[in-house]
């Protein structure tokens, strides 16, 4: 498989749910705590890509495996397009997996065993995603174990590995005991300046699962948009895009985040053209985009705001 070939397989162009919520962990704990280890950020980048990378490339094999033969989505799927051997994409899982396991084993012995666990939750949710008996893609739960992984777990592993001087976690064992500490006041900080992207990545798929709802039920996949009915999806999608703003509120009052992110909530006027477009239609190739927007909207600029803001303090 060619490199550029490779990229399509991956769809690199969706990978930003994965690295945008990494650069705002890193620059978090470089704005609140001081901190960043260069190396630890490039080892943890790489192995959240891989595990991005073989989640896509499981549901792409997914996919193929349960189309029909005179199914349109053989055609449309990657590896039916570009004659990609089935025996080939396993091997690569296998073998992202496997260098996803080695980085995240480095890391450990680099911080704390703390790591250990929430890295093996990753990628039994990265895995089970789309695959197995019970893929969580093909119930109601596609929301809830894509924007908490994504959103606070990229985030909290980020700060994690960054800093260093007190623990944020620790996980240590003692003959047929183990202990566990964390700073509690942190870690809920953490989890409200993380909760905007928790909200905003559960609604890309959320918005996916809208506009695929006809062709999710042909292929027995039960989703969320499924259960609700399409309505009070809708009205779902819309509680959380505003919902991430709202939310946005809290770690700026209390201080966690610097009070030039106010500067947010102008983008809350494209925003709403955004929900406005896609309340009016859900189709995929032609709304479903919108949700991304959305996204990308809010988090470039929290991302530029940090940098401002870092900027400002240091100089």
């Amino acid at each position: 498989m060619s490199i550029p070939q490779f990229m399509r397989f991956v769809d690199i162009r969706t990978k930003f749910t994965s690295m945008l919520p990494v650069c705002i962990g890193v620059l978090y704990a470089l704005y609140y705590f001081n901190s960043f280890n260069f190396l630890n950020t490039l080892i943890f980048f790489i192995a959240t890509v891989l595990l991005d990378f073989t989640t896509t490339a499981i549901n792409v094999l997914v996919d193929y495996q349960t189309a029909s033969v005179d199914s349109l989505e053989i055609e449309s799927n990657i590896m039916g397009r570009e004659n990609i051997p089935e025996k080939l994409v396993i091997y690569y899982i296998f073998g992202m997996l496997l260098l996803y396991f080695i980085l995240g084993f480095i890391l450990v012995a680099r911080t704390d065993l703390a790591l250990l666990p929430l890295g093996i939750i990753s990628a039994v949710i990265a895995v089970t995603y789309t695959y197995g008996p019970i893929a969580l893609s093909r119930m109601p739960l596609g929301e809830l174990f894509s924007g908490p992984p994504l959103g606070l777990g990229i985030i909290f592993i980020s700060i994690f590995v960054n800093y260093r001087e007190e623990l944020i976690l620790s996980l240590s064992f003692q003959d047929n005991t183990f202990l566990l500490l964390g700073d509690w006041l942190i870690i809920l900080a953490i989890v409200f300046v993380s909760l905007p992207q928790v909200l905003l990545i559960s609604n890309i798929v959320l918005a996916n699962n809208i506009c695929d709802l006809e062709q999710d039920v042909d292929n027995h996949r039960f989703t969320l948009v499924y259960h609700l009915g399409k309505e009070k999806s809708i009205r779902l999608y819309n509680w959380l895009t505003y919902g991430s703003y709202i939310t946005l509120a809290i770690p700026i009052l209390f201080g966690w985040l610097p009070r030039i992110m106010l500067l947010i909530y102008p983008t809350l006027i494209f925003t709403h053209q955004q929900v406005k477009l896609f309340n009016q239609k859900q189709v995929k190739s032609e709304t479903f985009i919108t949700s991304v927007k959305s996204f990308l909207a809010f988090t470039l600029v929290e991302i530029i705001l940090f940098v401002v803001a870092i900027l400002w303090t240091t100089f």
